[in-house]
């Protein structure tokens, strides 16, 4: 059995994969989905994961004893030309954000886990003008037990 961490992890990315045209969103990004994210091609490959970032104490006072609340990172990119950082930025970001918010897609955590919550989102833009990618990192939240 995984811990609980691990299986947030496993429920995001189930979530997270269904990100492609096909399925109606705006981008591929779910086809780079990864547990184990490592150095790619910058300038075609699209890369999705997820990472715990930290945990703390439950914030709600009635999982203080059973629960974490812990941070996810969900890091994406996409490949993007120059003229559409922008617009691919806003799509990515609007992929991610469906996604993760949709209720249908809260039947892929287990029960014991909360679905997570939106913190926030930052971009990560290249350092260099026609990289060919773009990309985000947003957070999200959640109160998972501790065994």
């Amino acid at each position: 059995m995984p811990s609980p961490r691990k299986a947030l992890l496993e429920a995001m990315g189930k979530t997270l994969q269904g990100i492609t045209k096909q399925e109606g969103f705006l981008t591929d990004a779910g086809v780079g989905w990864t547990l184990e994210p490592g150095p790619g091609d910058q300038d075609t490959e699209a890369v999705l994961t997820a990472v715990i970032e930290k945990q703390q104490r439950a914030t709600d006072p009635a999982k203080v004893n059973t629960h974490r609340l812990t941070t996810v990172s969900v890091m994406a990119k996409v490949p993007s030309d120059t003229e559409k950082y922008q617009e691919v930025l806003d799509d990515l970001i609007s992929d991610i954000e469906a996604a993760l918010d949709n209720g249908a897609t809260a039947r892929n955590y287990p029960p014991s886990h909360q679905v997570p919550v939106y913190v926030g989102m930052e971009p990560l833009l290249p350092e260099k003008a026609g990289a060919g990618w773009v990309g985000v990192l947003m957070t999200y939240q959640s109160h998972i037990p501790k065994k």
